[in-house]
């Protein structure tokens, strides 16, 4: 059953043609892996999925059950860089409406789970770009969401981190969660993922694990 599907889908800023009829049907538990190269429209078609975004034209359909219970870490984070990173999640996790009860368990494991004890109280404007994504990442988790959608999640981490993120999202993805995510890493995505989606010239192809190597020539 697909708890996400994009039919037709058109959208453009001013004369310029960003996606074209472009459709993509998500079923749960599913882990797909969007590549492009940069300017394709992989974001856009990122932002219009999550509702950021309005289509020109087509079809968006989301399982009610789910349409809450999605989150997402965008290129450029979402956190607040005048609160600590753990202000941030406390933060977030109020926006959700999450119980105190259930705050007290949720971002003490976040923090752990991403590495991030040794900067918990420290202002995220004085963090590197890598770990603010960490942080943006975790405010996404803390609602236990049943899709998580990452547009370049990688970005700015060294390779020790980048491995550990994505064997997180892969742990994630065995446990049921539906993963839908952007990036570069060619690695992390054939790691991570069981589907993959080129968008090129305006278009969005499926494409095979053997073809991600020619995904940008």
């Amino acid at each position: 059953m697909d708890i996400i599907s994009l039919k037709g889908v058109n959208k453009s800023f001013g004369n310029i043609k960003i996606l074209e009829d472009i459709s993509l049907y998500v079923k749960k538990g599913e882990s797909v892996g969007l590549v492009g190269r940069s300017g394709s429209g992989k974001s856009v078609l990122i932002k219009i999925l999550i509702g950021f975004l309005d289509k020109d034209s087509g079809e968006i359909k989301i399982d009610p059950t789910i349409k809450d219970k999605i989150g997402f870490s965008m290129q450029n984070n979402s956190i607040y860089h005048y609160l600590t990173v753990k202000q941030n999640l406390k933060y977030f996790s109020k926006m959700y409406g999450l119980p105190k009860k259930t705050r007290n368990i949720i971002i003490p494991e976040i923090i752990e789970r991403l590495d991030l004890k040794e900067f918990e109280n420290k202002l995220v404007k004085k963090l590197s770009g890598g770990t603010k994504k960490r942080v943006d990442i975790g405010c996404a988790l803390l609602n236990n969401p049943e899709v998580l959608v990452l547009d370049e999640p990688f970005s700015g981490l060294d390779p020790e981190l980048v491995n550990s993120l994505s064997n997180f999202f892969l742990e994630l993805n065995k446990r049921g969660k539906t993963i839908i995510i952007s990036s570069h890493g060619l690695g992390e995505l054939r790691k991570i993922c069981s589907r993959f989606v080129l968008v090129k010239d305006r278009k969005l192809k499926f494409i095979s694990r053997d073809e991600l190597t020619n995904a940008y020539k």
